[in-house]
């Protein structure tokens, strides 16, 4: 491979790395991009296309059919030497007057069914944002733990320090010193596991996103201000009525109920008679050779002939199959008008209960930040025992072992807290933001 040709390859490659947009995303963007670029999402948009060409073609057969026909032959008599030439054109239009109107119900059909593919959307964009929110909110709360381990990891780094000293002098014993390094050796670990849980959380992010190869994303912190006006549990009154004003859950139910009874209004079409009219043209010509036939015989404006029609279908004796027929779709209509019930006090009961875990999140959330602030202060005084030589290094590591994990909890709490609280609001159709 010759140098021009490396560099041409160089050159487009760093192009393509270089070109790729970097994306830093708020908890809306993340959301308002995936909504564009989803895999599952774009799924359901071309679901949501079929019924729009149904609905379409459900809206022509109102109108009439039109075809064309041509046919030309050729034949030989070898007895009399002959060979004959034909031809034959027609046009034909027909239409349907009335049919018991199942043509203008198939077309109310339709459109419920347009309006259930795009609920289904919906249904499917709101499990796609909660999967965005728990990614979202997981990432930040590992940032979040990682700016407290580096904190820490200094500590750890300045008591070591301190210790290697103090060994030397003899105000503390040596095993003291071998658990303050081991103590941080394990706080650098856990600052590269955080790495590594951010890392694995923007992995699954970003193919929630289906962002391009090669783009980079990062999330924008929200401020800690505002952050602070979400941590408020809503009333159960109105998440309620919200949650039943809004939910594709229940309104899929609720147009299956709907597309059940024009299901029934179809099949009462078969009671009614149902009329057509038809029209046509057509003309064809015929020419004979040989044998004292020298030519044209019959010419198209000879052949040239009309028809008109009109068509009565009265059905009379259907072996019971249309009352049948109502009667299961009228059974049908119950089941979709039960499954709305079950689904209206499914939704109730789970809003409710979802409720409740919201406010015990809140709960848990509020004491564990005044656990935090309480073992942060210990560990504080611990700390300073430790530099007057008071305290032994076992000490103070059992008080900031206390601390780092009330720390933890508190830290999970919170995010738990507004992972639940946005869920909700999704429940509700909010706009999501952080």
């Amino acid at each position: 491979m010759n140098k021009a040709l490396i560099s041409i390859l160089f050159l487009a490659w760093a192009s393509f790395l270089f070109g790729q947009q970097n994306l830093n995303l708020s908890l809306q963007e993340c959301i308002q991009y995936a909504e564009q670029h989803n895999l599952t999402l774009q799924s359901g948009s071309l679901d949501v296309n079929a019924s729009e060409i149904q609905l379409k073609q459900a809206k022509l057969r109102q109108y009439p059919t039109v075809s064309a026909g041509i046919g030309q032959n050729f034949s030989y008599s070898h007895g009399n030497e002959s060979f004959n030439l034909g031809g034959s054109y027609n046009l034909n239009a027909g239409v349907d007057i009335f049919k018991g109107l199942t043509i203008r119900n198939n077309i109310k059909r339709g459109e419920l069914e347009l309006n259930q593919a795009q609920l289904q959307v919906e249904q499917s964009k709101n499990q796609i944002r909660i999967n965005i929110i728990q990614s979202y909110l997981t990432i930040l709360l590992n940032q979040e733990m990682l700016e407290y381990q580096r904190n820490v990891l200094n500590t750890s780094r300045e008591q070591v320090a301190q210790g290697a000293q103090r060994v030397k002098g003899g105000r503390i014993l040596e095993s003291d010193y071998k658990l303050l390094q081991a103590q941080y050796l394990s706080d650098s670990v856990n600052i590269e596991n955080t790495l590594i849980a951010i890392d694995n959380e923007y992995v699954q992010l970003r193919n929630l996103l289906n962002t391009e190869p090669g783009q980079t994303l990062t999330i924008v912190t929200p401020d800690s201000a505002q952050l602070a006006l979400s941590m408020q549990v809503p009333e159960l009154a109105t998440v309620l009525r919200q949650a039943l004003d809004y939910l594709p859950d229940l309104k899929i139910r609720q147009n299956s109920v709907e597309i059940a009874q024009y299901d029934v209004k179809i099949a009462k079409g078969s009671y009614y008679p149902s009329i057509s009219a038809s029209a046509g043209i057509g003309t064809g010509y015929n020419a004979a050779y040989g044998n004292g036939n020298n030519g044209l015989t019959s010419g198209l404006y000879k052949g040239l002939g009309e028809n008109i029609g009109l068509n009565i279908n009265i059905p009379i004796y259907q072996q019971g199959s249309a009352r049948n027929n109502v009667q299961i779709k009228n059974l049908q209509v119950q089941q979709a008008e039960l499954a709305l019930k079950n689904a209206e006090a499914d939704v109730i009961r789970q809003i409710e209960a979802y409720h409740l875990e919201v406010k015990k999140a809140y709960n848990n959330y509020q004491l564990s930040e005044l656990q935090q602030e309480a073992y942060y202060l210990n560990y504080m005084t611990y700390s300073q025992k430790f530099q007057y030589g008071s305290i032994t290094a076992v000490d103070l590591l059992q008080q900031q072992t206390n601390y780092l994990n009330i720390l933890s909890q508190y830290m999970r709490n919170k995010y738990n807290f507004l992972l639940q609280k946005k869920v909700l609001e999704v429940y509700t159709g909010q706009n999501i933001t952080l």
